[in-house]
C-alpha cells in the first residue's frame, strides 16, 4: 500500500476553499430570498392581484432582461478599482438592493386597503424596475469579481456548485412561499414575504465582505482604464467573429423565451387546468431545483470539455419547455414545464457566463462582458413588450408558438455557427 500523503488538487488552494464555501452560502441564501419573491410567479400573481394586464406582465421580462444590462456602463465607472471592489459591492446591495425589497413589502402592507390597485401596482412595478437597474449596474462587475476570484481550470466547477447552492436555496424558498400563499393567500402574505426577503438579502451579501479576495494583498495590481481605452476593447471584443456570432445565438434564445410571467397565467387558466395560486408557486420552485442541477452538472462538464455544451443544452432545454406548454395542461405539465425552464436558467448563468469570460481576446474582461450586454440591451427590452402585446392581442397559444419558432432558430445558429473559444484558441497556435 503506498504511503504517499494525500494532496488536494494543484488548483485547489485554501483560499480558493474558503472563498468557495463564502460564496456557496451567500448565494444559498440569496437564492432562497429569490425564489419567495420570484418574478415570474409571486411578482406575477401580486400583479394580476391588483389588476395588471398581458401587457404589465410582459413588461416584467423586459424589465428584467433589459434593466439589467442597460446600467452595466455606469458600474463599468463606478467600480474601476480592483482593490476597493469587494466593500464597494457589499456596500451598494446594503444601500440599494436591499431596501428596495424591504420597499416593496412595505408598500403592499400599507397601502393594501388604502389606495387603489392601480397606484400599488404601479408603484410596485417602478420600484421591480429600480432594483432591477440597481442590480443591473453591479452585476457585469460582480461576475468579473467571481471570475477573478477563481482560475479557469477550476471557475465553472465553482460556479456549478455556487449557483447549485442558489437554486437549492430558491427549490426551498419557493416551496415555502407556495405552502404561505396556499393557506393565506391574501396581499399580506405576499408583503411579509417582501419583508423577510430583504432581511435574508441583508444576511447574504454580508456573507461577501469576509471573501479573501487576492486584490487584498499588499502590491497587487490596480490598473485603471480611461475611457478611450475602454472604447478600444469594445471595437477588439466586437471584432471577434465568434464572439458575434454567441452574441446573436443568445439574443435569439433571449427573444424566444420571453414567455415566463404567462407560463403562470397559462397554468391558471382553465385551458392550462385552472391551478391555484400557491400551487403555481410551488411548482415554480421546480425550476430552481433543476437549475441547481444544471448549474453543478453543466459547470464541471464545461471545465472539462468546454461552455458551448451547456449553452446548447440549455437552448435545447428552452425548446421543450414550449412544446410542453403548447401540448399539455395541468399539475404534472406545470412541474415539467418549469423544471424545463429551470435547465434553461441553469444554462443561462454558469454556461453563459463562461462563455463570455472565456471569449474575451483582450486584457479588460469587465469591458468585454459590459459590450456584450449592452449589444443585447435594446432589443431585450423590446421583444418581452412585444411579447405581451402579441399575448393580448392573439393569445397566449400563438405567442408560445411564435416563440417556439425564434427558439427552433436559436437553437440552430448555436450548434452551427458558435465555436468553443478553447477550440478557437487551439486553431490559432
Amino acid at each position: 500500500m503506498s504511503t504517499a500523503p494525500v494532496t488536494c488538487h494543484p488548483g485547489i488552494s485554501g483560499r480558493d476553499r474558503r472563498n468557495a464555501g463564502l460564496n456557496i452560502a451567500g448565494e444559498f441564501i440569496w437564492g432562497f430570498q429569490s425564489a419567495c419573491v420570484a418574478p415570474m410567479t409571486v411578482l406575477t400573481l401580486l400583479l394580476r392581484h391588483y389588476g395588471a394586464g398581458e401587457r404589465m406582465l410582459g413588461s416584467l421580462t423586459a424589465i428584467e432582461s433589459g434593466l439589467v444590462v442597460l446600467p452595466q456602463m455606469l458600474g463599468l465607472y463606478l467600480f474601476r478599482s480592483l482593490r476597493a471592489r469587494k466593500q464597494r459591492i457589499v456596500i451598494w446591495h446594503l444601500c440599494i438592493p436591499v431596501p428596495l425589497i424591504l420597499l416593496m413589502g412595505a408598500i403592499v402592507l400599507t397601502l393594501d386597503a388604502r389606495a387603489s390597485p392601480a397606484v400599488v401596482r404601479w408603484l410596485l412595478l417602478g420600484c421591480y424596475a429600480a432594483l432591477i437597474t440597481s442590480i443591473g449596474i453591479i452585476v457585469g462587475v460582480w461576475m468579473d469579481w467571481l471570475a477573478h476570484l477563481f482560475h479557469t481550470r477550476i471557475r465553472g466547477t465553482v460556479m456549478g456548485l455556487t449557483f447549485f447552492a442558489a437554486a437549492i436555496g430558491g427549490t426551498a424558498g419557493g416551496a415555502l412561499a407556495g405552502r404561505l400563499l396556499t393557506f393565506a393567500p391574501d396581499a399580506r402574505t405576499y408583503g411579509l414575504l417582501y419583508l423577510g426577503a430583504g432581511l435574508l438579502a441583508a444576511c447574504s451579501i454580508g456573507l461577501f465582505g469576509f471573501v479573501d479576495d487576492p486584490a487584498d494583498d499588499e502590491g497587487a495590481d490596480d490598473t485603471r482604464f480611461s475611457m478611450a481605452q475602454v472604447l478600444d476593447r469594445f471595437r477588439h471584443s466586437l471584432g471577434d467573429l465568434n464572439f458575434r456570432n454567441f452574441l446573436l445565438g443568445r439574443f435569439l434564445t433571449a427573444c424566444g423565451f420571453c414567455v415566463g410571467p404567462f407560463i403562470a397565467l397559462h397554468y391558471q387558466s382553465a385551458a392550462g387546468g385552472g391551478l391555484s395560486d400557491g400551487t403555481l408557486v410551488t411548482c415554480g420552485a421546480s425550476a430552481t431545483l433543476t437549475a441547481a442541477l444544471a448549474n453543478i452538472v453543466l459547470g464541471r462538464i464545461g471545465d472539462k470539455h468546454g461552455h458551448r455544451i451547456g449553452i446548447i443544452v440549455g437552448a435545447l432545454a428552452q425548446v421543450l419547455t414550449l412544446v410542453l406548454l403548447l401540448t399539455g395542461q395541468g399539475l404534472a405539465f406545470c412541474i415539467l414545464t418549469y423544471a424545463a425552464m429551470g435547465i434553461c436558467g441553469g444554462a443561462g448563468i454558469v454556461s453563459h457566463n463562461n462563455m463570455l469570460f472565456e471569449t474575451c481576446p483582450h486584457d479588460h474582461r469587465l469591458a468585454h462582458i459590459t459590450v456584450g450586454n449592452l449589444v443585447m440591451a435594446g432589443p431585450l427590452l423590446t421583444a418581452p413588450l412585444l411579447a405581451g402585446w402579441l399575448a393580448e392581442a392573439q393569445g397566449l397559444r400563438m405567442l408560445f408558438g411564435a416563440s417556439l419558432a425564434v427558439s427552433v432558430l436559436a437553437t440552430v445558429w448555436l450548434i452551427r455557427f458558435v465555436r468553443d473559444p478553447r477550440e478557437e484558441l487551439l486553431s490559432g497556435m
